[in-house]
């Protein structure tokens, strides 16, 4: 199987609280969407 078909049609939520590193929300998420994923930003103050 391809990687790009292997998440796909899955939804993936992506958990933030204050003080997260941009990098460690970054290229996990294009991981996940480069793997065919559709990812959500989850943050009690909103995702900047």
């Amino acid at each position: 199987m391809e990687t790009q078909q292997q998440l796909t049609g899955k939804k993936v939520a992506i958990l933030l609280t204050d003080g997260f590193e941009q990098v460690e929300m970054t290229e996990p998420r294009k991981a996940l969407q480069d793997a065919g994923a559709t990812t959500h930003l989850i943050a009690p103050k909103g995702a900047t």
